[in-house]
């Protein structure tokens, strides 16, 4: 029987649970006695959450003015994709002789949720992120270095918390990302098990979405 979730943890988990979706905003002030309040519990467990969300890069701290959730300025979300394109192009290598035709089959029913979200009107920029994140996870969850996996997962967590790419990747960079999704997992069904072919065609994949962005924003 799993042991009940301590104070601080369930603390923990609403505050990056509402960051990560966005109820939180970048630059949103993070008080502690109306959390304490609103979470019905002391301030002590909340500022370990807080303290802990600091250590992942998703709280900062401003003097005089205390915990305010992190944001990311251009140069700075990019330099987050490129590691995300570093560490999942190697993890997508390394799951490849691991990844299940039952796990394939999972991440083409996702690509094709994202395809559909794409095409919709409106976009509902939350779901389809959470879809995007979904459908990379299945394949580097299968990578067996457990420290790749969850240095994925804290990158992600960090780019769906900034909401740079929130705003921007569902119109201009799914469209295109999705038919690169269904190259990726064609890669892997084919038995193609050369790990620099699979590790560049991963990176590059992630690489585009700078390259896609940069250049919307450039017009």
């Amino acid at each position: 029987m799993q042991p009940e979730p301590s104070k601080h943890e369930l603390a923990y988990r609403e505050i990056r649970g509402r960051i990560i979706d966005g109820r939180y905003g970048p630059g949103h002030r993070l008080v502690l006695s109306s959390l304490a309040r609103e979470l019905d519990v002391s301030p002590v467990p909340v500022r370990e959450a807080i303290r802990r969300l600091e250590a992942e890069g998703l709280v900062h701290f401003e003097r005089n003015v205390g915990a305010r959730v992190a944001t990311l300025q251009n140069e700075e979300w990019e330099r987050l994709v490129e590691m995300l394109a570093l560490l999942d192009g190697y993890a997508f290598a390394a799951a490849a002789p691991c990844v299940t035709a039952e796990q394939i089959t999972e991440a083409r029913a996702l690509n094709a949720a994202l395809r559909a979200g794409a095409a919709a009107r409106p976009l509902d920029h939350g779901q389809l992120m959470a879809l995007h994140r979904r459908f990379h996870r299945t394949i580097y969850g299968c990578c067996p270095n457990r420290y790749m996996i969850e240095a994925l997962d804290g990158i992600w967590a960090r780019i769906d918390a900034s909401r740079v790419l929130a705003s921007l990747y569902p119109e201009v960079r799914l469209p295109a990302a999705v038919d690169e999704h269904d190259a990726l997992l064609d890669l892997l069904e084919s038995g193609a098990h050369d790990a620099a072919e699979l590790e560049t065609a991963a990176r590059e994949h992630n690489l585009n979405t700078i390259r896609a962005i940069r250049g919307r924003v450039g017009n």
